[in-house]
């Protein structure tokens, strides 16, 4: 099969297009034809070697997945040979073909294409798992989405939204705040423009605050995002991509009565409770462009400019 592996991790040039061997489903596990498989930021910290992913190459990046069903490993009786599945990979997406374990592999709805499915599995997931487990957002509270024109925030408009939620989110032009309103935020915030985004924060909320603050960028925005938050409100956090090293005031934490919580993606826990509302496209995926395969390298460089709204895609041949 053809495949991108990372030999060394480093730059760009380090993704290399080559043969590999075919892989071989294990039991509970599905071999899978990729059609699409979309990028996540840690998809560029496996690359480089960055956050703490160092790794023994050769190794294949990637976790979402969209295709069909090309080989059912031992046991499986769920999925049917060139069956139309999308899920996360544990062995690598960037491929012709991939394995998957059966709790992180579902059926297609009819409606969606290989694409926008590749779209939503890690992103929904994490979105999901912050949002609805962890931070407990209840109907009628105001959440905060740190940048909403990425993958993972264009998910968290739509799941807060869905929950009945006020959503503010922030972006780096006016564009993706009309795109990102178009997904249900209710109001945005440039910060380019207004890069103390705090402010405006408290004053789209009569000075009060939001109940949660939904991030994953990292030390860039701590100041601004610890400030948006309301007396009893929360902090949710999946990733660092901009700092990990940040300062916190421990009287305010405790005089303000605030929570500070990190978590990641549960799939197996958390996408069989939201795939229910894919099917009824209540939850879109949002593609912003796709590439070949060998185009990877290029889909990198796209991925770390951010100059991009939702989620980049990967077209084996």
């Amino acid at each position: 099969m053809k495949a991108i592996i990372v030999v060394e991790q480093g730059g760009t040039e380090n993704l290399i297009y080559t043969d590999m061997d075919d892989p071989v489903p294990g039991r509970g596990e599905v071999l899978v034809r990729v059609r699409a498989a979309s990028l996540n930021r840690r998809d560029i910290f496996g690359r480089e070697g960055s956050h703490g992913m160092r790794l023994d190459g050769p190794i294949i990046l990637g976790l979402d997945i969209a295709g069909e069903v090309a080989q059912l490993g031992e046991g499986v009786t769920q999925f049917t040979q060139g069956q139309r599945v999308m899920g996360i990979s544990r062995r690598g997406s960037y491929a012709q073909l991939t394995t998957a374990v059966v709790e992180e592999l579902f059926p297609m709805p009819d409606w969606i294409s290989f694409d926008e499915a590749a779209c939503i599995p890690t992103v929904f997931a994490t979105a999901w798992h912050m949002l609805l487990c962890r931070a407990r957002l209840a109907i009628g509270e105001t959440v905060l989405v740190i940048a909403g024109g990425s993958g993972v925030g264009s998910a968290a408009i739509q799941i807060a939204k869905r929950a009945g939620a006020r959503v503010i989110t922030t972006a780096s032009s006016d564009e993706k705040l009309e795109k990102a309103r178009s997904l249900g935020a209710d109001e945005g915030i440039n910060y380019k423009e207004f890069p103390d985004f705090s402010e405006l924060a408290l004053a789209m909320t009569d000075g009060q605050g939001v109940d949660i603050v939904f991030e994953h960028v990292g030390a860039a925005v701590w100041e601004q995002c610890f400030a948006s938050l309301k007396r009893g409100g929360r902090f949710i956090n999946c990733g660092v991509s901009a700092g990990s090293r940040a300062e916190l005031h421990l009287g305010q934490l405790w005089t303000r009565d605030l929570s500070i919580m990190g978590t990641g993606m549960q799939p197996k826990e958390d996408l069989p409770k939201l795939m229910p509302l894919v099917e009824r496209q209540e939850f879109r995926g949002v593609l912003h462009q796709t590439f070949p395969l060998e185009e990877a390298a290029r889909a990198h460089e796209v991925l770390e400019s951010s100059n991009f709204f939702g989620k980049l895609v990967l077209n084996p041949p």
